[in-house]
């Protein structure tokens, strides 16, 4: 994964937008997600001031563009989702010099799983500690593709996740899901099903309340 936030965003917000035309979403779907993940790093940015590293919870919400994108079927691509993290550094510039805002309404609506807060976790045992288990995977690898910017971050994530695996290994065994292809395909679901659930950071709050 490539990093999501680039050090030129900062002064691209300072550059007037002269005579620009409206800007709309891209119709490729991996452009789309991109895209929408850099209209939210901007919004971030904007709101946190030019300097310094945003927030991990803020990080999550931009993260959560590839997520989407990679769990669109059953199952989630993570070729599609790797694809979004390392087309959003190319759409910086021709994004955030246009009028970024106005395409904020078309990512909630294109996106609508990234303004839910409110997400909830399946009833399922295994289903809700899977999901919670393979979301935490995802974003902890996320963040460490961001250098040691998110150290802190990662390192609560790596805790939680142990404490996941230790409750979520003896449960898929008891379910006869062995290791290989089988364990690898309901992990791929679990990530698909938990990344339209809500905001990654809400849902993480939700199951570390639930096995922190």
């Amino acid at each position: 994964m490539r990093s999501v936030l680039v050090a030129s965003v900062g002064l691209a917000l300072l550059l007037p937008a002269c005579g620009e035309k409206m800007p709309t979403l891209p119709e490729d779907a991996v452009d789309r997600a991109a895209t929408c993940g850099v209209v939210a790093a901007a919004l971030q940015r904007e709101k946190a001031g030019v300097k310094g590293e945003l927030p991990a919870e803020a990080q999550e919400g931009i993260f959560h563009y590839a997520l989407l994108a990679g769990s669109e079927g059953a199952e989630f691509d993570s070729g599609r989702a790797n694809a979004v993290f390392q087309r959003m550094p190319g759409l910086f510039d021709s994004t955030i010099k246009g009028k970024w805002q106005v395409l904020r309404p078309a990512c909630a609506t294109a996106y609508s799983a990234t303004v839910n807060s409110a997400p909830k976790l399946p009833a399922g045992r295994l289903d809700h500690a899977l999901q919670c288990y393979v979301l935490v995977d995802f974003l902890r690898k996320a963040f460490g593709s961001q250098g040691g910017s998110y150290a802190e971050a990662s390192m609560k994530l790596g805790v939680l996740g142990t404490k996941l695996d230790a409750k979520v290994s003896p449960m898929l065994k008891a379910a006869g899901v062995g290791n290989g292809d089988a364990l690898q395909k309901k992990r791929n679901e679990a990530l698909a099903a938990v990344a339209r659930l809500g905001q990654p950071q809400a849902v993480i709050k939700a199951c570390a309340a639930d096995y922190g």
